[in-house]
């Protein structure tokens, strides 16, 4: 497991996240969540977590990420149906397991990749495992939960 105690700070800004080219979630986005969560939960179900913006401070580099990304992981450790949560946003990419054995991937954008490259993968999802074969600027990792 990946313990990540790393925090980057912009000048002047505490909470460096707190830009206007992230976002956060609702009460009623949360609320959500955890109904589909429990549901999930209940039918033993892997879930999957997508997301545009990143909501673990060690998948990120502390500026990409949800403004309230404490509350959606607050959702997401609750329940124990989530195995991993995939978002953009931050084009260099970054990877944790956080201490709930949550695997936490951002991929690598498309926007920074050279001309001639790639930058994409397929993911095989398995009873105990997701692998992602990568192309280019994604690497493969394998991801067991």
């Amino acid at each position: 497991m990946h313990l990540c105690l790393t925090f980057f700070f912009i000048a002047g800004l505490k909470e460096p996240h707190f830009v206007a080219f992230n976002g956060g979630f609702s009460q009623a986005q949360l609320d959500w969540f955890d109904e589909v969560l429990k549901f999930s939960d209940e039918n033993q179900e892997k879930v999957i977590v997508m997301a545009h913006v990143p909501i673990h401070p060690c998948a990120s580099n502390g500026v990409c990420l949800a403004w309230n990304y404490e509350a959606a992981l607050s959702v997401i450790h609750t329940h124990r149906c989530v195995v991993c949560v995939l978002a953009g946003h931050l084009h260099d990419g970054a990877y944790c397991q956080d201490l709930h054995g949550v695997h936490h991937l951002t991929l690598e954008g498309l926007i920074e990749t050279p001309p001639d490259s790639n930058a994409f993968g397929t993911v095989h999802v398995y009873e105990d495992k997701m692998v992602l074969k990568g192309r280019g600027r994604i690497p493969d990792r394998v991801m067991h939960f």
